[in-house]
């Protein structure tokens, strides 16, 4: 198999954990009593029933990124694999740091703040940022720079709503929402363009061969003609 068609293969990882993260968390927002999609953060669907569902879906689509990443490595974009698979990593610690109870769910349950639940706060500091580097850097460079810049202003503005919501200011306001958009939007922005870009590193590849195939059969049907001008 060529080598541009594995690593297309393999890059195709990253659209997978943008389709899986994007169902998932849809209906499993719709489906969990006392959860609002707009409001509560995709990492709350950790707690309460059916909580390691939601750990098992951060898990896999960070490895679906890892395998994303590998593909983009041996197309000769390390630079983006390195974030990409940082991305994959961050997700999975997500899965393992429980995110504290608040904003109104679990239904019943106080608001938490423990250790874990900070640091889990961090590392989706650094998911945010690395995705938004990251996708800056994949696909037609004005189109890369406006989605990065979207993520960037809807993963700020969610964080700064979210803290207005746990102190009372602006109870109830559409932080999770906003924390979607981010998301959706970088996880679907670089599945596509990974995609896409391993498509056409196939498309050359191929085209370079035929080419060289096509100089080759020249070249043989050339030659015996050569020597009978010789001759």
């Amino acid at each position: 198999m060529p080598a541009n068609r594995v690593a297309r293969l393999l890059s195709l990882g990253c659209a997978v954990a943008a389709v899986q993260m994007s169902v998932f968390v849809t209906v499993a927002g719709l489906l969990r009593p006392g959860y609002d999609s707009s409001r509560n953060w995709i990492s709350q669907l950790s707690l309460g029933p059916g909580g390691w569902l939601a750990d098992l879906n951060l898990v896999l689509c960070g490895l679906w990124l890892v395998v994303g990443a590998e593909g983009l490595r041996r197309r000769q974009r390390r630079g983006v694999a390195v974030l990409v698979a940082g991305c994959g990593a961050c997700l999975a610690a997500l899965a393992v740091l429980t995110t504290d109870a608040g904003l109104g769910y679990p239904p019943g349950v106080a608001p938490t703040h423990t250790t874990a639940g900070l640091i889990h706060q961090i590392v989706g500091i650094v998911l945010g940022m690395a995705g938004i580097a990251a996708a800056a850097l994949l696909g037609p460079r004005a189109a890369a720079r406006t989605v990065a810049a979207v993520m960037a202003v809807t993963f700020v503005t969610a964080s700064v709503l979210v803290l207005l919501d746990a102190g009372g200011v602006l109870p109830g306001n559409p932080s999770g929402l906003l924390e979607r958009v981010a998301l959706f939007l970088g996880l679907g922005w670089i599945g596509v363009t990974s995609a896409l870009g391993g498509a056409a590193g196939e498309a050359r590849e191929e085209a370079g061969l035929a080419l060289e195939k096509a100089r080759v059969e020249v070249g043989i049907t050339a030659a015996p003609g050569a020597a009978a001008g010789e001759a």
